[in-house]
């Protein structure tokens, strides 16, 4: 089934709207001058995580970056053109409902300071993304503008990466605390070199090597779910029609013995059905639910302790103690799963709300032609592929309580082509 094929558009001139000056031209106010600059600015931050500084002494929440979202947030919408909002209706309304829905939970909950916290740097990114997406890149210039800032952020990003760990024999974490968000960044932005694979000849040869060489960083993380999510995004290629079934089956060949070696030489201790992310994730499934039954509406925030719903709940995985997922659920808290997480911690509505608006973006994506698609100047496929890739994420880890990754997903998402209401 090729539902994008005719909607992947060639690398170069593309048709104008004339909602917004461009950032480089004349007519450009002051007003959309800084919108530009802070929201390019929050890209950067983003991605390599510098400048890093503690807003709250002893504060674990990342909120330099949910302050700059919010700060691009705010310039975005001074730089708003009058009306740019009331066409969208519909999703500027469903922001609000999250907003306070996710609000309600974290001042109701038992560590409302916490919970304020982490909630800030959720809402801050999440709208600064989408919505700078939606008024600033509302342009096939400014888009390419920005597919340019991306090539340029991630193979910077990749040597780094790469030179770090011909160094040091690791790949940095100076760029990202955690294997498991600099992975899902890094598929975010693949998003650029796709765009150029359905370009002219150099540039599919230039985008293919900035993928081979990312991927090549998410192997020497050693992440399971970082190696095999790709492969998986290569199968929905070619159910798309993106990638032709030969080539995806020499790549395949060609990372079968590396997959093999890596599965084969993994360290006794991350193997088995006693392994923590293992019997953790499992059984959080039934916890989760527990907790959520007892508090169903704004949940109980995000970060609040769980310890004390262990009392009445009877574990259930069999290879697992009372005792050690206690150990671990003081050191994790949240459920090593996005969905989970936003279940138990914010409760059903704030769940089904944004789940059934992810479902409609993305089938608005997937149905997108004609004069919508000819709003963008990215292929439709381009950005599927990274959407899909961070959806899988989410059900391994907490991704959108990291700012850098919820910034970067909401942001394709406000990069799907819209209809006019």
């Amino acid at each position: 089934m090729k539902w994008f094929n005719n909607t992947l558009l060639p690398l170069g001139p593309g048709p104008q709207t004339q909602e917004h000056a461009l950032p480089g031209e004349d007519n450009a106010t002051l007003a959309e001058r800084i919108a530009w600059l802070l929201f390019c600015a929050a890209c950067l931050q983003m991605v390599f995580l510098k400048p890093a500084l503690t807003l709250v002494p002893g504060e674990r929440t990342n909120l330099f970056s949910a302050l700059l979202a919010a700060l691009s947030l705010a310039a975005t919408i001074w730089a708003a053109k009058k009306g740019a909002f009331g066409r969208r209706r519909r999703e500027w309304v469903i922001c609000l409902i999250l907003a306070a829905l996710l609000l309600l939970s974290c001042f109701c909950s038992a560590a409302p300071r916490t919970n304020a916290f982490r909630g800030f740097a959720l809402l801050a990114p999440a709208l600064g993304g989408f919505w700078g997406a939606r008024i600033l890149l509302a342009t096939p210039s400014r888009q390419r503008s920005f597919l340019l800032l991306c090539l340029v952020m991630l193979s910077a990003f990749v040597l780094i990466g790469l030179i770090s760990w011909g160094v040091t024999g690791r790949v940095t974490t100076a760029m990202d605390p955690k294997y498991h968000s600099l992975a899902t960044k890094v598929m975010l932005l693949w998003f650029a070199p796709l765009a150029l694979l359905w370009g002219r000849s150099p540039q599919r040869i230039l985008g293919a090597l900035l993928i081979v060489l990312s991927y090549l960083l998410l192997l020497l993380t050693q992440l399971r779910s970082a190696m095999a999510i790709p492969l998986l995004l290569g199968g929905l290629a070619v159910y798309f029609g993106g990638l032709r079934l030969k080539y995806f089956l020499l790549i395949l060949l060609a990372l079968s013995a590396i997959l093999v070696y890596f599965i084969r030489h993994l360290p006794p201790e991350r193997t088995g059905l006693q392994y923590e992310p293992a019997y953790y994730r499992a059984e959080y499934v039934m916890f989760s639910w527990h907790i959520a039954m007892q508090h169903p509406l704004l949940g109980i925030g995000l970060l609040t302790p769980r310890e004390e719903f262990l009392q009445d709940y009877a574990i259930k995985y069999p290879y697992v103690t009372r005792e050690k997922f206690l150990h671990s659920l003081k050191d994790i808290i949240v459920a090593d799963n996005m969905f989970l997480t936003f279940m138990v911690g914010v409760g059903f509505p704030f769940l089904l709300l944004y789940s059934f608006s992810l479902v409609m973006l993305l089938s608005g994506l997937m149905r997108s032609g004609g004069a919508t698609a000819a709003l963008s100047f990215i292929p439709p496929l381009a950005l599927f592929l990274p959407l899909a890739g961070a959806f899988l994420s989410f059900f391994v880890y907490d991704l959108l309580l990291h700012p850098q990754v919820c910034w970067f997903f909401h942001l394709l998402l406000g990069l799907i082509p819209w209809k006019r209401e």
